[in-house]
C-alpha cells in the first residue's frame, strides 16, 4: 500500500467514524453515558478518542470521540495495589507486528527507543501490566495489556495519563486508545494489548513522575445503567516518564518564514526535529482578511546535496482536538520522522492552497418563510427540499454543499449553537433527531457534504431572515506557495 493510498483510507475511516453509530462499543457506551448521567451530573471534563479494532483485510483501526461527564468518584472506590510486573514483554513484540501502528511509535519501535516500565495494578480480578512507554516531548505512548481473571466481559469506561504536580495536564482531548484486536471487550479469562497516547505542549515544562488510570466496567445492563462504583474499577499504575529522554536526538530550526497564500500569511514559528516526527509550528497572522481552516496538502521539502526528502500527508494538532492549544490561530504540523534532518542544505515548507473564508462573511444566511438560502461564503451551497425519510422537525433545514478538490480536506462544518433573527434577538439553536448528515468523496477528488440546522419549531415566527455564524466550514482555495526556511547559503 502506497502511502498516499494509506492516507486516503486514513480519511476514510475519519469519515466513517463520524456517521457509523451501529458499532457495538457506542451502544454500550451510550447506555453507561446515560446511567453515569442519571446517578450523577459533573461538569464535562475530557474528550477522549477510543480505538475501536481491525476492520478486515484492510486492517484499518476504527476510531470514535466521545465526551466523558464524570464517572464516578476514583476515591470512593477501593484502591488497586501495584507492584513489579512480571509480565514478559518479548521485546515488544506484539507491537511489533501490528500493521496499524502509528508512524511514530512504529518508528520508536524500530529504534529501540521504547523504554520498558514493569509495573503492574490488581484490583477484584483485573490486571494492569504497563510494560513500556516513550515521549519526544511533543507525544507520549504506553504500551500495556489488561488481564481479565473475573467471570464478567468489561471494556474501559475511562483512561488518563497524570503528570505529578500538574493538576490538569494538557492530555484529555484527543487522548487516543487503541488495541491490537478487533474489538474493545475483554473477555473473562483473557487478556488484551492497548496503546494509549496523547499530545504535549512544547510550553510546558513535565516532570518525570507521571500515573497512567484507567477504569473498568462490566458491561451488563445493570452494570452500564448504573451510577454506582460497585461495577467500575479502578487501577492505578506510577512510574518514571523523562519527558526529556530523546532531547540528545533531537534537533530545532528556528525560523521567521512566513508562508503566504491567497495572499493570507502563515507564521512558521519553528520545525522540531525527533526520532518519532517531525514537528511543523504555525501560527495565522491576525491581520488576514480570511479565516483560515486548514492548509492544503502541506510538504516539507529537505534537501541534501541531490537527495531530496519530501515529508507528506501530515496529522494537524489544533484546538479543536487537543488542548495544546486554546485557539484556532496556532496549530502544528506533525510529518514522520525525518532521515535527512541531522544537516540538510535547505527546508522548505509548501502548501497547495488553503480552506478558508472572509472573516466578514463567516455566516449563513436563510428566509424560512421563503425556505430560501440568501447568503453563504463561496460556492456549492443549496437548500435541500426535505423528503419523508429525512424525518426533519418544524423549522428544521437541509443543506448540501459540492466541493471540489475535496481530496485533501478535512471534511467538516460547525455551526454555531445559536442564530440571530433580522432584528438582532439571539436564539438558541434546537436539537434536532434527524439523521441528515454525511461526508463523501469520489475518486476524482470532488466531495459532497450534507448537514441540517434546526432553528426550532417557533422561528417561522421571528423576523426573516435568520442568520447563522459559522465557526467551521471547507472551501478550498488552490494557491500553490512555499517558502524557504532554512538554507546553509544565507
Amino acid at each position: 500500500m502506497t502511502e498516499k493510498e494509506e492516507r486516503i483510507l486514513r480519511k476514510n475511516v475519519d469519515d466513517m467514524q463520524q456517521n457509523v453509530e451501529t458499532i457495538q462499543e457506542m451502544k454500550i457506551y451510550n447506555a453507561m453515558k446515560k446511567g453515569i448521567v442519571e446517578g450523577k451530573k459533573r461538569e464535562k471534563r475530557r474528550i477522549y478518542t477510543t480505538g475501536m479494532g481491525v476492520v478486515a483485510a484492510a486492517a484499518v483501526a476504527l476510531l470514535f470521540t466521545y465526551s466523558t461527564i464524570g464517572l464516578p468518584n476514583k476515591g470512593v472506590a477501593q484502591p488497586s495495589v501495584q507492584s513489579a510486573s512480571t509480565k514478559n514483554t518479548d521485546n515488544f513484540k506484539a507491537y511489533r507486528s501490528f500493521s496499524r501502528l502509528e508512524p511514530a511509535l512504529a518508528s520508536a519501535l524500530e529504534q529501540n527507543l521504547v523504554v520498558p516500565v514493569g509495573q503492574s495494578a490488581e484490583n477484584k480480578g483485573y490486571r494492569i501490566d504497563v510494560t513500556g512507554a516513550v515521549t519526544d516531548g511533543r507525544k507520549v505512548y504506553v504500551l500495556y495489556s489488561v488481564q481479565n481473571n473475573t467471570d464478567e466481559v468489561i471494556i474501559h469506561a475511562d483512561f488518563e495519563l497524570q503528570f505529578e504536580g500538574i493538576q490538569e495536564s494538557p492530555l484529555h482531548k484527543g487522548a487516543s486508545l487503541s488495541m491490537l484486536a478487533s474489538e474493545s471487550r475483554i473477555q473473562p479469562g483473557q487478556s488484551m494489548d492497548f496503546i494509549y497516547s496523547t499530545n504535549l505542549s512544547s510550553s510546558v515544562k513535565y516532570p518525570k513522575k507521571v500515573n497512567y488510570n484507567i477504569i473498568l466496567t462490566e458491561t451488563s445492563d445493570k452494570a452500564l445503567l448504573s451510577s454506582s462504583n460497585k461495577y467500575r474499577t479502578s487501577l492505578d499504575v506510577a512510574f518514571e516518564l523523562d519527558p526529556d529522554m530523546l532531547k540528545a536526538q533531537e534537533r530545532m530550526l528556528d525560523t521567521d518564514g512566513t508562508l503566504t497564500v491567497d495572499g493570507q500569511k502563515i507564521k512558521v514559528n519553528q520545525v522540531q526535529y525527533t526520532p518519532l516526527s517531525t514537528y511543523v509550528d504555525l501560527e495565522y497572522d491576525q491581520n488576514n482578511a480570511k479565516q483560515i481552516f486548514q492548509l492544503i496538502n502541506p510538504v516539507l521539502i529537505s534537501k541534501k546535496g541531490d537527495t531530496v526528502e519530501k515529508l507528506y500527508y501530515p496529522y494537524i494538532i489544533n484546538s479543536d482536538n487537543s488542548e495544546v492549544y486554546t485557539d484556532n490561530s496556532k496549530f502544528t504540523l506533525v510529518f514522520k520522522n525525518s532521515k535527512g534532518s541531522q544537516q540538510p542544505d535547505s527546508v522548505t515548507l509548501k502548501a497547495f492552497g488553503i480552506s478558508a473564508v472572509e472573516k466578514d462573511q463567516m455566516k449563513i444566511v436563510v428566509d424560512l418563510n421563503k425556505y430560501q438560502l440568501i447568503e453563504a461564503p463561496g460556492t456549492g451551497l443549496e437548500l435541500v427540499t426535505p423528503k419523508q425519510e429525512n424525518n426533519v422537525e418544524e423549522g428544521e433545514i437541509l443543506l448540501r454543499r459540492n466541493l471540489e478538490n475535496a481530496q485533501y480536506l478535512e471534511g467538516s462544518t460547525r455551526l454555531a449553537e445559536t442564530f440571530t433573527d433580522a432584528k438582532g434577538k439571539v436564539h438558541n439553536r434546537a436539537p434536532s433527531t434527524s439523521s441528515f448528515s454525511s461526508y463523501t468523496t469520489s475518486k476524482d477528488g470532488s466531495a459532497v457534504n450534507e448537514f441540517g440546522y434546526n432553528f426550532g419549531a417557533n422561528a417561522k415566527n421571528y423576523p426573516q431572515p435568520l442568520t447563522i455564524t459559522l465557526e467551521k466550514y471547507t472551501n478550498p482555495i488552490m494557491d500553490t506557495q512555499a517558502v524557504e526556511l532554512y538554507s546553509i547559503n544565507r
